[in-house]
């Protein structure tokens, strides 16, 4: 047990490190991390997932339990946080929506998928896979709809009717590469089809430097963060890094998942907060502090409440 967490946390931290090193150590520049985290969302993590899906067993794919689950935990924790924020919190509904977004949107592309590689291998980004789909065909889109209802700075947007608003990102969520990639790995999956080796081995060599690319990211994003802990950052860092595992946890053992999707959930479930809902925080400019704060914070704990998930999960 001690090797397996060994194995999959230290990777993270080290890479993490690096990342910070050299922002510290002024090798590269804070604003640089933007340019690696366009290359890992834009092209290495969807060749990766569009390989992954392609060499999975489309069986596996077809597991609605196993995406019924996501939605639960994914969903559930976001429309939790919504209340809380809104009738505890007392925030208006476009804070709300921000607030919500950081608790339920994990860092699936940064922090997730390099441990569950570790942890279970190819098989494991499927998850990630799924997770993705979700969060950009719902959770974002619901988002950007309560933020829009919300604003009172711009007409235009309040004279759009909400299901316009959703559609219109909905199709801007089909045309993003983190979505339409690997789901043309899942459609070709499912059609039984396979991509001659000579296409198949570059998109491999380019998928593969999305886990460490993405750590090296987050680090140097994390340079020069100054965080702030208050009531509103603990109870954020407390939904996502054990509400929500814990709630996919309980939906995957109501559903009768098996222990490796058991695995792939509560993994999901226990990654910290992505670093795209500070970004909708400051594109916003809305709940800045508190959700960079949280990121930050929920990314560092992260480290310890993941390694405590895989030691009960596994």
């Amino acid at each position: 047990m001690p090797s397996l967490l060994l194995q999959s946390l230290f990777p993270l931290v080290f890479i993490m490190l690096l990342g910070w090193l050299s922002g510290k150590l002024g090798y590269t520049r804070r604003e640089d991390a933007n340019v690696l985290a366009t290359v890992v969302i834009r092209f290495a993590l969807p060749f990766h997932l569009f390989i992954g899906a392609l060499n999975t067993d489309p069986n596996k794919i077809k597991n609605l339990t196993f995406m019924a689950v996501l939605v639960v935990g994914l969903m559930g924790s976001y429309l939790l946080t919504l209340f809380i924020s809104r009738f505890v919190f007392r925030h208006d509904i476009k804070t709300s929506a921000i607030q919500s977004l950081v608790c339920a949107f994990p860092d699936m592309a940064y922090f997730g998928a390099p441990v569950l590689a570790v942890l279970i291998g190819p098989e494991g980004f499927i998850g990630v896979l799924i997770g993705n789909i979700i969060t950009s065909v719902i959770m974002i889109p619901l988002t950007i709809v309560l933020i829009r209802m919300g604003d009172k700075s711009d007409e235009s947007l309040n004279a759009l009717h909400p299901g316009a608003m959703v559609l219109q990102n909905l199709i801007k969520a089909a045309r993003n590469p983190i979505v339409w990639i690997p789901v043309s790995g899942v459609l070709l999956s499912l059609a039984g089809v396979q991509i001659p080796h000579i296409l198949s081995m570059p998109i491999e060599m380019v998928g593969k430097v999305s886990g460490g690319l993405s750590l090296f990211a987050l680090g140097l994003l994390f340079y020069g963060e100054r965080p702030k802990l208050n009531v509103q950052t603990f109870t954020n860092i407390s939904i996502k890094n054990l509400i929500q595992p814990a709630m996919m946890a309980a939906a995957g053992l109501a559903f009768g998942l098996s222990h490796t999707l058991l695995q792939q959930v509560v993994i999901i479930g226990a990654t910290p907060s992505a670093i795209a809902a500070g970004m909708f925080a400051l594109r916003s400019d809305t709940y800045i502090d508190t959700a960079s704060s949280s990121i930050l914070i929920g990314t560092a704990v992260g480290v310890l409440t993941e390694g405590i998930m895989i030691y009960l999960i596994s």
